[in-house]
Formats: structure tokens, sequence, C-alpha cells
């Protein structure tokens, strides 16, 4: 069943994770009354002719935007949404954005970033490095255009307040303030680096949704040592970020989901769900999705990891071709760069009396999830 079909409802959130292979994606709707408003967090472009989240809100009717949220300045995270910006173009309320030097503030910093820009999109050798940069300078034209709707986010909690959804509280968590100096100094340097750098997961944004008492986390590419400076806030606010439903940062790596960080993304009981919008093969790593299912969470994925078979596609027979000469054609052929997916897009629900559901594209049996056996035991 199409995940934006078959439903009307007068109170309602809705979070849809688009499965967009190595990349991450999200469209918002609240539903209030006789209206509905819609959001993007990140895009993607998935080897599509246009971006999935697009076609995504052509399919939800959507005539504008309440924002657009862009979590940090990774390909995976960008690829595809100067699209969104010019198919919405004057119809975007606001945009979001992790610090990125008050670019539009201070207009020799935004200059001396374009001339870099500029420099790698000439001497770049590779040409989804050429598009990944000209993809980026093209969202700085929107936003140069469109200052007044920009906002970048940096500090512990942010209240975000876009148009449409009131009745929701929406927070950026992360990134911690002192990253803000540090995109800063990179850029007045002009470090050649920049915008290629691992690092700039520093940056990314953390967003957190609350609707009728329930909570969906949006973790970006969040790392550790940011997580660990917002422990230290929390302590002494006593403000936790626990929550029903997180999509679990950068894509559930190892790294940046250590137990510790876990424990704190997730309430202690209850019906939990843990979502990793990844490729299924260098994330979700295995671990961090064993150790969600053994805190008694839910796990989502929206491809295959390599434990249940990422690469499976590769042996599934061809109509009419021996298994084994159907085996070596799928081997030898040249890679095409997709990955089966398992639950594929994930729609998460949130109903005004704080029923959730969460509805994934195929409804895959996973062994990871509570009462997997006796669901298996009773399938049998």
């Amino acid at each position: 069943m199409s995940l934006t079909s078959g439903w009307t409802a007068y109170n309602l959130l809705e979070i849809r994770f688009l499965n967009v292979g190595h990349g991450s994606s999200a469209v918002i709707s609240f539903y209030s009354g006789e209206t509905v408003s819609h959001g993007i967090i990140d895009s993607a472009w998935n080897r599509a002719n246009i971006p999935k989240a697009l076609s995504v809100l052509n399919e939800l009717k959507a005539d504008k935007l309440s924002f657009v949220c862009l979590t940090h300045p990774h390909a995976d995270h960008y690829g595809g949404l100067s699209k969104i910006l010019q198919a919405f173009d004057e119809k975007i309320d606001q945009f979001y954005t992790c610090p990125l030097g008050d670019l539009f503030i201070n207009r020799d910093r935004l200059k001396k970033l374009a001339l870099a820009l500029k420099k790698v999109l000439e001497r770049g050798d590779s040409s989804s490095i050429r598009q990944s940069t000209q993809e980026f300078m093209q969202i700085l034209r929107w936003g140069d255009k469109n200052s007044a709707k920009w906002t970048e986010c940096a500090g512990e909690e942010n209240r975000l307040a876009p148009s449409g959804f009131s009745g929701v509280d929406i927070f950026s968590l992360l990134p911690p303030r002192s990253v803000k100096g540090v995109i800063i100094s990179r850029i007045e340097s002009e470090d050649p680096s920049l915008l290629g750098n691992i690092n700039e997961n520093d940056l990314s944004l953390c967003l957190r949704f609350t609707y009728a008492g329930v909570s969906v986390t949006v973790g970006g590419d969040a790392t550790k040592a940011n997580w660990e400076i917002r422990e230290r806030f929390e302590r002494n606010s006593g403000r936790d970020i626990a929550s029903q439903v997180v999509n679990i940062p950068h894509h559930g790596s190892k790294h940046d989901n250590p137990q510790e960080v876990l424990n704190r993304l997730f309430v202690r009981s209850g019906d939990r769900y843990g979502i990793t919008s990844a490729n299924g093969q260098s994330h979700p790593h295995p671990e961090t999705i064993f150790m969600i299912s053994e805190m008694g969470i839910d796990p989502y994925c929206t491809n295959l990891m390599p434990p249940c078979g990422a690469t499976v596609s590769k042996l599934v027979p061809i109509a009419g071709v021996e298994p084994g000469l159907a085996r070596l054609i799928r081997e030898s052929a040249e890679e095409s760069g997709e990955i089966q997916a398992c639950q594929g897009d994930i729609l998460v629900r949130i109903l005004s009396d704080g029923t959730v559901t969460v509805k994934p594209e195929f409804d895959n049996f996973c062994s990871y999830r509570k009462g997997a056996s006796a669901k298996l035991n009773l399938e049998i």
C-alpha cells in the first residue's frame, strides 16, 4: 500500500522516512482541522530523475512548504535539494540549516565561500564532486535571494515555529554553539577541504518533534562528541532528549551510537522504534541494530543490512537461466548501485490521542523485533 494514499484525518502528525539509499530524507506533514502543512528534512538523489522527497510532496498534492531543513552540508543530505527549492521557490516559508557562518549577514564571508566552491568546481576531477559542489552553490544562491527566510541553528535548544505546525513542539537539539566558530574559521582561512571532510558531521542538526505527548527525534549525522557536550547540558538543566521514535543518528553508525547515547535517545519503556535511513551495506552497523534490539526497541531499516542479506539480489534467479549461470551473470555484471530494500519507506503516524503507528512500505519479517519468534511460529 502506498504511504501517501487511503488516509483521511483531521488531527495528526506524519513523518515519512524515505528510502534514498546512502542518504537521508524525510517529509513531515501536520494535519489540523481541514488544513495540512508540509516540511522536509534533507534530500538525496538516489539515482532518480527527481528527488524522492519531491515525488512524495507531489503525491501529497503539496502546494507550499512550511519549512525546509538542511541538517549539514554533506551531499547525501542535500543532493537534489535545489530541485525542491526550484519547484516551490517563493512558496517556502522557512529554511532551517546548521551553522554556516551567517553567510548572508557577512557578505565577505559568503564571497570567500563562493570563490572556494568555484575553485572546486573548476578543478574537480570527479563528476560527483562537481555535481555536489554545484548543487550546494545553487542552494546558497536561493538562500541569498531569500535570506529573510534563512535561519541558522546552533545551541542546545532552539524552538522552531514554522507556519501551520501550531500544536507541534519542534526543537533543534544539536549542534552545540561552539561549532559555529569552527565553520567560520574554516571559511575565513579558505580551508581547501571545506565541505569535503567527515568533520562536517559535527555541524549536523538534530531535531525533535513532540505531538500529543509523543516525541520523534531526527538525528541527522549528529556525532558522539556532540552528544557528550549535550549530556552536560541535560545534566545541568534536567531536560532530556528521550523519544519513543528515533531516526538513529548518522544512519545507524557504530561510532556515533554507542550504548550510552542510545540509552539517552530512547524513553526507558513502552513501544519504541529505531529507524535507520541507510544504504544497508556500510550503514546501519549491525552492532547498532543488535544493541537497540536487546534494549527492546523495534528496528526499522530502509534497506537490508549485511547480516540480513544486503547483497542477496545478486543471487536471485533469472527466469529461464540455469541457477549457477544466473549467479555468475549477476556477480560479473556491472554494479547497479541498487540496494535491496528491507522496510523501504517508513511512515510514522501520531494521532491526537497519542496513538503511534509505524507502517513500512514493505512489511518484511524482522527477527530483531519484539515478538519475532512468536510471529515466526504463528506464520509457520
